[in-house]
């Protein structure tokens, strides 16, 4: 505390904020300025600092601290910019903030990254308020109930520019929340009772019931208000086999399905990696890591994680039928070996894996016009069927073309595996002439 005397008055100094009052003090009083250093002695404070004080400094109310968030701006600026060249797709933050986490790093938690998109309106300008009608919460006890469901008709663009139109089947059990995605080329009874037996295996049972729509794969006649509607033979057969009770919704009412309707935003988040993603396989081992992610998150109702809470659920499930039945049910399978060529025949045409794969044997699955090779259930290639003797995907016969001449210079494998591939497409368009 420092006193401060005119010849008329006097003014106490106790802390550095009453400095400002002291000047308009010794001004009043033609006192010139006071003896900062004393000051600063007497109060503890670097003279700077009471001269700054004196002078009208006012301390901020709020810290300007740097956001983590800063050092990626151009790149939120770059996924997020509308241009012929960006066709990624964003539709909630939550996405963008995930992305980011798996791509690029980010380490922020969820609150702050949403913070940060309102205080840029740059950003938060392209994500449009989401509006969801209201549904009555259903919940059902362990291994009571799954809901099933597609995202359909998925325009994805490839890195190389190729368009594919794909379908996301989902299914998740009411209890839990495990959910399980998969991608398939069509919405054919074939794909949806692979996708089935997939589920069970991996969540390992079957549930009581299972909620579906009025899909022509499963239902005859639709179920309305007024009737009950009529499940198809197949579909019927199926559910007999696992045991569980068909259980569709009533027509034009989504909203019954509201526990798988809802998550089925999380699958929007593959339109993230529109343009970069090589090929089907890449964007099916995409939509695995966003499922996994999805189930190891903390879910609103259970304030548990879907992982955890689904080795509970599990004693709850039926058991699933003989692997006989199980297999009898998945998309035709063939295992057939891989020769020194990096090749498979299949009705009588070879077609390429990757090189890691040479002498060991894969499973080869056909659906519609295309066939999915695996390798202890991972998918590592795809082809479409082709009337061509052989068919290699460039990467493949690169693989091979550096085993094959270990010694060349990079330039020159390039160069030598493109004319090779030149050259197996002469013959192989000499050989359909010599068919025809």
């Amino acid at each position: 505390m420092v006193e401060i005397v005119s010849a008329k008055s006097s003014f106490t100094v106790k802390t550095i904020e009453d400095l400002e009052s002291l000047k308009i003090f010794m001004e009043v009083n033609k006192l010139g300025k006071p003896n900062f250093s004393k000051l600063g002695r007497d109060l503890t404070k670097d003279p700077r600092t009471i001269k700054k004080y004196y002078d009208g400094f006012e301390k901020a109310t709020t810290r300007c601290k740097k956001s983590v968030v800063d050092e990626f701006y151009d790149i939120i600026k770059k996924l997020l910019c509308a241009s012929p060249e960006n066709i990624t797709k964003f539709y909630y933050i939550d996405h963008l903030h995930r992305y980011l986490q798996r791509e690029y790093g980010l380490v922020t938690c969820r609150s702050n990254f949403h913070y940060y998109i309102a205080q840029h309106k740059e950003f938060y300008s392209y994500f449009k308020e989401n509006k969801t009608r209201a549904a009555l919460m259903t919940e059902k006890p362990f291994g009571k109930q799954a809901q099933l469901d597609w995202k359909e008709k998925i325009k994805f663009t490839y890195s190389t520019g190729e368009i594919d139109v794909i379908h996301v089947a989902s299914l998740i059990l009411s209890a839990s929340g495990t959910k399980t995605h998969e991608v398939y080329p069509s919405m054919s009874q074939d794909c949806l009772f692979d996708f089935l037996v997939t589920a069970f295996e991996e969540i390992g049972g079957v549930p009581d019931e299972i909620l579906i729509d009025n899909a022509k794969t499963m239902m005859e006649k639709h179920r309305t208000k007024n009737f009950k509607g009529k499940v198809n033979a197949k579909m019927q057969q199926f559910a007999d086999d696992f045991g569980f009770t068909v259980k569709p919704c009533i027509a034009g009412r989504p909203r019954t399905k509201a526990k798988v309707e809802n998550p089925m935003k999380i699958i929007d988040e593959i339109r993230n990696y529109n343009g970069t993603l090589a090929n089907f396989n890449e964007l099916r081992e995409k939509v695995k890591v966003i499922c996994k992610e999805a189930n190891s998150r903390i879910n609103q109702k259970t304030n548990l994680p879907p992982v955890l809470v689904l080795q509970k659920e599990k004693e709850h499930l039926n058991p699933l039928p003989s692997v006989n039945v199980c297999s009898s049910y998945k998309l035709t399978a063939k295992k057939l070996n891989i020769n020194i060529n990096s090749l498979f025949n299949y009705k009588s045409n070879k077609y390429s894996v990757p090189t890691e794969y040479i002498d060991k044997t894969v499973t080869v699955k056909v659906l519609d016009d295309t066939l999915y090779v695996y390798y202890s259930k991972k998918l590592i290639t795809t082809h479409k069927l082709s009337s061509k003797k052989i068919n290699y995907i460039t990467e493949h016969h690169l693989q091979l073309t550096k085993i094959t001449f270990p010694h060349y210079c990079e330039t020159k494998t390039i160069e030598y595996a493109k004319n090779h591939l030149e050259q197996l497409e002469e013959f192989n368009e000499q050989l359909s002439n010599v068919t025809r």
